[in-house]
């Protein structure tokens, strides 16, 4: 952390910043003020931030104020930005860079205990970092499906797209029980269920209902599958009353989130990988 706070008070100087210490803890302010001397004596060259060396002074003048580990670059910076092609992952909005904006850009670190590392961090903008705030994939995973009370900041759809988005770089590190949270809802457990046997050549949903023919009938499983087929395009729509308008199909799909419940351990990352890979 004492290097951290050389830099920042070296940047202040060759940025010219104020020197306004009084936000640091007590043991950094000397290491600052060691490093905006030191830019004096050596006569850095000041010049105005551009648009990624001043993301960088504020996350870490931020990092420094909590603790946090810093090893990005302004050329980090430049690279996950183009990855984005200009559009935050979560509200599909272009990026506004006039500060203070909800559409601005902003640096959200995937995983919160770890810092900001190359590998930890990703763009979206302010709005959707603010909604996301400290939660983990559980957590986010829990708001997507309605089980959690979180503020009006996101649509429902901008909450599932956020967890697919962070499902594909976050570790989930304990148990989520997806199969208990979705026997809360039950419309959305039978649509989900509904839309795999729909789904049937995404690999996601192949995975999930080879594994299924192990605890119910293969030819069953096969029989629901095209019945689901026909009713989707005969009624050109995916809605769950296609699935209720058919008792037959939806005894079916009954005895299908059955047998899921009794072996709810090995259904839960397989539905996982449906609802957000």
């Amino acid at each position: 952390m004492s290097s951290l706070a050389f830099e920042i008070g070296f940047d202040h100087y060759r940025f010219s910043l104020p020197l306004d210490i009084a936000r640091f803890h007590e043991e950094h302010r000397q290491q600052i003020r060691y490093g905006y001397d030191a830019a004096i004596m050596q006569k850095a060259s000041r010049k105005t931030p551009d648009l990624y060396e001043k993301k960088l002074m504020i996350i870490r003048d931020r990092a420094l104020v909590k603790s946090l580990e810093v090893s990005i670059t302004t050329e980090d910076l430049s690279a996950k930005l183009k990855e984005t092609k200009g559009c935050c992952p979560i509200t599909l909005q272009p990026f506004t860079f006039a500060e203070n904006d909800a559409t601005d850009w902003s640096v959200d670190r995937i995983d919160n205990s770890c810092g900001y590392h190359r590998n930890n961090i990703v763009i979206v903008s302010v709005i959707a970092n603010q909604a996301k705030s400290d939660l983990d994939l559980p957590g986010m995973i829990k708001v997507a499906l309605g089980k959690v009370a979180t503020r009006d900041l996101l649509s429902e759809r901008e909450w599932w797209r956020m967890t697919r988005f962070y499902y594909r770089r976050m570790n989930t590190l304990k148990p989520l029980c997806l199969c208990l949270l979705l026997s809360e809802s039950q419309a959305l457990y039978d649509q989900i269920v509904f839309t795999q046997l729909f789904r049937i050549k995404d690999k996601s949903a192949k995975a999930f209902l080879k594994h299924l023919e192990k605890y119910s009938d293969k030819e069953t499983v096969m029989k629901a599958a095209k019945l689901t087929q026909r009713r989707v395009y005969h009624r050109a729509e995916m809605s769950v009353n296609v699935l209720y308008d058919s008792p037959k199909l939806y005894a079916w799909i009954k005895s299908f989130i059955a047998a899921i419940n009794a072996h709810r351990a090995e259904f839960d990352p397989l539905l996982l990988e449906c609802l957000f890979a």
